[in-house]
């Protein structure tokens, strides 16, 4: 919550989405869980990154889009340039 844009309920539900974060070895797969990472499309030297995947919750997903555009908006509305 120390990130300007995330309040409590986007805490709170990523809070309890994780539940045990012992259970994830890498920040990464937490971001897979949660349907955040890009499908990959691997074919010999081809390497196309596809849209996210979508996987896991939807809810948690939705919240974590808000607050990260949240946080990307009001960055820039505050920013000197």
């Amino acid at each position: 919550m120390t990130v300007p844009g995330v309040g409590p309920i986007a805490a709170l539900t990523f809070k309890a989405a994780v539940d045990d974060p012992t259970r994830f070895k890498r920040f990464r797969t937490v971001a897979a869980h949660f349907g955040l990472t890009p499908r990959r499309y691997q074919s010999g030297e081809q390497d196309n990154p596809g849209r996210i995947s979508k996987a896991g919750d939807r809810d948690v997903r939705a919240t974590l889009y808000a607050a990260a555009n949240a946080l990307l908006m009001r960055t820039m509305a505050g920013s000197q340039i």
